[in-house]
């Protein structure tokens, strides 16, 4: 999506640019992952031919997004059908494997966008446990309401009304918001 004013640049090209320069670099989880008829394999290595990937990585990708338990005791494990849109899996489960497929290319960027709305409170914080393991090789982009997603961000920006209102830790950004916005932020 284009932005209606500005722009956003990586390395000093549009997103656009970026992707077509390095496949892969960048991951992206919406709240509502896509899922397209086939297996477990190829939802996950999506845009690519699922019988040239090693199964390696995708168990991979899958422990990082908690599915690989799940998986493991599916009787065809990673080559198990999935219906066109996902409907043989919970929403929490489609979600995880969004993010399977967005971790799967191992990428520099990661945009996870409300990407555990679908999760219980011990999935998330078990998801973002392994997200963190990435810190200093990803430059991970969280988009969330629920605060408990962005407590451990580095730098937290919150926007009112699409406009950046606080800047900084997750304890600068409470403390320092006005008494109508912090009841917000407990």
């Amino acid at each position: 999506l284009q932005p209606n004013k500005g722009m956003v640049e990586i390395s000093g090209m549009t997103a656009n640019e970026a992707i077509k320069t390095w496949p892969g670099a960048i991951g992206y989880v919406p709240q509502n992952v896509v899922i397209s008829e086939g297996t477990i394999k190829s939802n996950i290595s999506l845009g690519f031919n699922p019988n040239l990937i090693e199964d390696s990585f995708v168990w991979s990708a899958l422990k990082l997004a908690q599915l690989d338990e799940f998986v493991k005791n599916l009787p065809e494990q990673i080559l198990t059908p999935i219906d066109d849109r996902g409907t043989n899996l919970s929403g929490g489960q489609r979600q995880r494997l969004g993010i399977a497929r967005a971790v799967f290319t191992n990428p520099r960027i990661l945009v996870l966008d409300e990407a555990t709305a679908a999760l219980d409170a011990e999935t998330e914080s078990n998801i973002t446990d392994s997200i963190s393991s990435l810190h200093g090789n990803v430059t991970v982009i969280v988009i969330a309401h629920r605060l408990s997603t962005v407590l451990n961000a580095d730098r937290v920006i919150y926007l009112d009304k699409g406009q950046i209102v606080a800047s900084g830790s997750f304890d600068y950004v409470r403390e320092t918001r006005s008494e109508e916005h912090t009841s917000e932020l407990q």
